[in-house]
């Protein structure tokens, strides 16, 4: 073979070392270089051809050998054998059979890229091409299986499950949305639940319509008198409470009315029928002694002595409230009847809210016996046995079935009035629950506890602390029950009156009560002859009707000393409340209320009490 032609097929490293940095870069952005497999000629060139002349052979060994970067020689196409597998189409094998690493690697396609430096050098960067990815089955390979019995209802399995499990989700998501628990909204507060309630003089009411108005009362309490109760249907009694509603209708102010219920007087139609008719359902209606019986010891409430009386039929009767009046047993479906006739009366008179004096009194043990002493821890060491605080009277107050008597009054006031409607009491409730339900506690706003009663102490080193647990213990109570309207929990009335007043004055009391979770029931004088100015007021009616006070957290505490009382009021996302009333008649200014959770280190003050006399301290 001619010299000029095997010289061809040598790679001349030596040449691209030579080339300049500038003409390896365009190489390499033109093409790139890679080897060729060996032809046959070049298979035979080292001794595998036999007609090669002796001229060749007898070359010098540099003419036959390719330069080495390293210096070394190497023959004539050795470099390339190497790579490719010497040469061979087959792979060569090791001794005991199987190919060698290198073999194995002399195989695979080699790229060449050629890499400069900044010293006009270049290096040569040789990378395997990425092998081929396994591939699956082909089409027709797959198709040979498309009607095979076993894949075909394979499939059909898998394709009814696939539905089947979609369906079942779906139905299950419209199964939880509509058996979800649902949020509901928070029920806004009524009208008598924002209050204030203010009590009328029953005689001068018209004269008080413009305070009433000015301090933004949302309703007034007039106390109907006791003895006409039951001539709610007179017309003497009608024009008197069509004319209160109506005085007090144009203002957009409601009517309460309080009613005494527990008796009739000796001139109503139904003890007359009950005197005359001794089996009559009449009769039944009241509390009775068959003549020559001795009656229990019960005591009257209203005078001295005992509670029964000789009508004329010659029997004693229960008179526990005075002369000529005498007790309804509200066991009796009479008595209970004469009650919501009344009640429907008013109601259709325009009256939206009715308290019921006396209420522990409403039932009565007709065949009771002698009542027994107050046991001497709750005894006032005082009396004796001819005073009526004296016996427990366990046979006339208190009575199993208050609770149902309740829901059912409660609940002709809520129909009867479109839910616009509230029945209370006039009196402290004391035993909650003899007047609860299966949980429920139907007297819209019960009056509850002892907040009136501490404040009116003399400050004390235990005054905060022990009106600190007594109102904690009132709304622990109270929230305990559910309420029978749409409000979620009863209402407390918060009633003071002028006698409240003797250590705390006016304005301190109205700013604590007014931001307590409740109503605020009381006189009128308590704000006018207490000259508590009608901003003062505006400003807590606006802050009742914030998020934070119709529907916020509510706690109690004291401050390190125990000398003075707070509460906050917060809820969520809203401008919360921190309201403190110092009880300590000492000068003392500074109140330490750090260990208080959730407090920021900054407030702004919005309101403070007529007596606040703090230096260098102002709203805002």
């Amino acid at each position: 073979m001619d010299e000029s032609v095997r010289n061809s097929t040598k790679l001349d490293i030596e040449g691209v070392r030579q080339q300049s940095a500038t003409e390896a870069l365009r190489a390499e952005s033109e093409r790139k270089e890679s080897y060729r497999k060996l032809g046959e000629p070049d298979v035979n060139r080292n001794g595998f051809d036999g007609v090669t002349t002796a001229t060749a052979t007898n070359r010098t060994e540099s003419s036959l050998r390719m330069p080495r970067e390293n210096g070394t020689g190497a023959k004539d196409g050795e470099e390339e054998r190497m790579l490719n597998g010497g040469g061979l189409d087959a792979p060569a094998v090791r001794g005991d059979g199987e190919p060698t690493e290198k073999d194995k690697l002399a195989q695979k396609e080699v790229e060449v890229k050629f890499i400069p430096s900044q010293n006009g050098d270049a290096r040569i960067d040789m990378e395997l091409e990425s092998q081929q990815a396994l591939t699956g089955m082909t089409k027709e390979e797959l198709m040979k299986y498309a009607n095979d019995p076993f894949w075909v209802r394979l499939r059909w399995l898998l394709f009814v499950l696939f539905w089947a499990l979609w369906g079942a989700m779906l139905l299950g998501s419209f199964y939880i949305i509509y058996d979800a628990p649902k949020c509901a909204a928070p029920v806004p507060l009524t009208w008598w639940q924002e209050g204030p309630l203010v009590e009328l003089d029953s005689e001068q009411y018209a004269e008080q319509l413009p305070d009433v108005e000015r301090y933004g009362a949302k309703g007034v309490i007039y106390h109907l008198p006791a003895d006409e109760t039951y001539l709610i249907h007179t017309a003497a009694v009608q024009g008197k409470v069509k004319q209160l509603v109506s005085t007090f209708g144009t203002k957009n102010i409601k009517v309460v009315v309080d009613i005494t219920p527990n008796f009739v007087t000796k001139n109503d139609a139904l003890f007359q029928e009950a005197l005359q008719q001794p089996d009559s359902a009449a009769h039944s209606a009241f509390v009775w002694r068959e003549p020559g019986l001795k009656p229990p010891n019960w005591l009257s409430i209203a005078e001295e002595g005992s509670a029964w009386k000789n009508a004329s039929n010659n029997q004693y009767v229960l008179s526990q409230f005075g002369p000529d009046r005498f007790d309804l047993q509200f066991g009796e479906p009479v008595a209970r009847d004469k009650l919501k006739a009344t009640l429907r009366a008013l109601l259709e008179l325009g009256v939206r809210g009715v308290r019921l004096a006396n209420a522990k009194h409403l039932l009565i043990n007709r065949d009771g016996g002698n009542e027994s002493p107050m046991n001497l821890e709750e005894a006032d060491k005082s009396l004796t046995h001819t005073d009526y605080g004296f016996w427990a009277h366990k046979e006339t107050t208190y009575r199993e079935g208050l609770g149902e008597l309740f829901h059912e009054l409660t609940e002709l006031v809520h129909t009867q009035t479109n839910g616009d409607g509230f029945l209370s009491v006039t009196e402290d409730i004391l035993r909650p629950e003899v007047f609860a339900t299966n949980g429920t506690l139907p007297i819209d706003a019960p009056l509850y506890g002892n907040i009136e009663f501490d404040l009116r102490e003399d400050s004390g080193a235990d005054v905060a602390r022990k009106l600190r647990h007594d109102i904690e213990n009132a709304y622990r109570t109270i929230n305990g029950y559910r309420a029978l309207g749409e409000s979620e929990k009863p209402w407390l009335q918060l009633r003071y009156n002028r006698a409240s007043l003797e250590h705390v004055p006016a304005s301190e009391y109205s700013v604590f009560h007014f931001l307590l979770p409740g109503v605020p029931v009381f006189p009128l004088d308590v704000l006018t002859k207490g000259n508590v100015s009608h901003e003062s007021v505006e400003t807590l009616e606006k802050f009742r009707a914030t998020p934070s006070f119709q529907h916020g957290l509510f706690s109690v505490y004291n401050d390190a000393n125990a000398s003075a009382i707070a509460y906050t009021r917060l809820k969520s996302g809203n401008p919360g409340y921190f309201v403190v009333l110092n009880l300590a008649q000492t000068e003392q200014r500074t109140l330490d209320f750090s260990g208080i959770d959730g407090i920021g280190s900054e407030l702004t003050v919005v309101l403070t009490s007529q007596n606040y006399a703090v230096p260098n301290v102002s709203v805002k």
